[in-house]
């Protein structure tokens, strides 16, 4: 179903923030902008996998997904898609139903796993 990509210039910005308690709770994305974005990604502008990389970490520094949107992102973007996934994975509202909502979305075991290794690197946290 999706074809994984490994694209990793995925800065640490968040780690830093972190580290320097500077971290604020994010506003969640509402429905309006989340469907302006969609849009604005199909654009010319954003034909390359890493311009959609840059945008979709820009919103989840600022914003929370819940897994619906994830999904959505994660299906749009099919030559990156894992990346999306972990670095979603980092704003989702909802992260008890990522691995059901977004996880499973994954037609290939290689590519859950991909994304399960990537979040425990990355987040430290382990996904079922």
């Amino acid at each position: 179903m999706f074809q994984c990509v490994s694209i990793s210039f995925l800065a640490g910005s968040d780690d830093a923030k972190k580290e320097s308690g500077e971290e604020k709770e994010k506003p969640s994305f509402d429905s309006n902008n989340f469907k302006d974005l969609i849009n604005s990604l199909g654009m010319a502008a954003y034909r390359k996998d890493k311009d959609k990389l840059r945008r979709i970490t820009a919103v989840c520094s600022a914003h929370l997904l819940n897994c619906d949107q994830i999904l959505q992102l994660v299906k749009l973007t099919k030559g990156c898609n894992c990346d999306v996934a972990v670095i979603c994975y980092g704003s989702v509202s909802d992260k008890e139903n990522f691995s059901k909502t977004v996880l499973s979305a994954f037609k290939w075991d290689e590519e859950k796993e991909e994304v399960k290794t990537k979040i425990k690197t990355k987040y430290g946290e382990s996904l079922e």
